[in-house]
């Protein structure tokens, strides 16, 4: 992955045809664009190191247990991450990676101090479809399942019902592949107050885990 800060922000905000409110790209700017007006969602799709992976699975079939949850700073990461996971020959490399994740996070929102989130899951977290009550949160499935969302504003709350009621029941429901980086805007992001990314966690089978890595804004007094 590019690990140049992805700081910079688009200059003015574009007009879009449709009512789609998301963005996907292949390259890690395309997390800037979380800045348009229009948009709520950007993708980061990328490919994992195949290290990084490994690790992943290992921690999603091994370490059922694993929750990790507190505020960390970029400098103090990697002694968290070494002294809370389990030892195994690419646990270094999957530490590095997440502080990259989190370095874009925290170069992108200018954060000294971030959210974090590292769990393994084996039941459906959030099964309704629903938006955050944070100015935005980073969502990344390193295995199992991506987290789903809807790319619209226009559905009913009826529709969103019966969308709640058969998970995976439209067409209109899509879901982040794993490794997929995405920024989901929330109800507290300024001008876009109490209408955030609406999204859900998969539903997964009684055998079937998952490894979820999540970021928040946190801004010092």
């Amino acid at each position: 992955m590019d690990t140049t800060c992805v700081k910079n922000k688009p200059s003015s905000n574009r007009s879009r045809p449709d009512s789609s409110i998301s963005i996907t790209g292949h390259a890690p700017e395309i997390l800037t664009r979380i800045y348009d007006t229009h948009i709520k969602l950007c993708i980061y799709r990328r490919t994992m190191n195949t290290d990084v992976k490994d690790y992943a699975n290992f921690l999603k079939n091994t370490f059922h247990t694993l929750q990790l949850t507190q505020i960390v700073s970029l400098h103090n990461l990697n002694d968290l991450l070494c002294a809370s996971l389990p030892q195994h020959q690419y646990r270094q490399s999957f530490i590095n990676d997440m502080h990259t994740v989190m370095e874009m996070f925290a170069c992108l929102f200018e954060l000294n101090q971030i959210g974090f989130r590292l769990c393994v899951l084996n039941k459906t977290m959030c099964p309704r479809f629903h938006t955050d009550k944070v100015p935005c949160r980073l969502i990344t499935s390193y295995a199992g399942k991506g987290t789903e969302w809807l790319d619209c504003n226009a559905y009913s709350t009826n529709f969103i019902e019966i969308l709640n009621e058969k998970p995976g029941y439209s067409d209109s429901v899509q879901r982040l592949n794993s490794g997929d980086i995405a920024l989901f805007k929330g109800d507290k992001w300024e001008g876009n107050e109490n209408s955030g990314a609406i999204h859900r966690s998969p539903d997964i089978d009684a055998d079937e885990t998952r490894l979820l890595l999540s970021l928040d804004i946190i801004h010092q007094k």
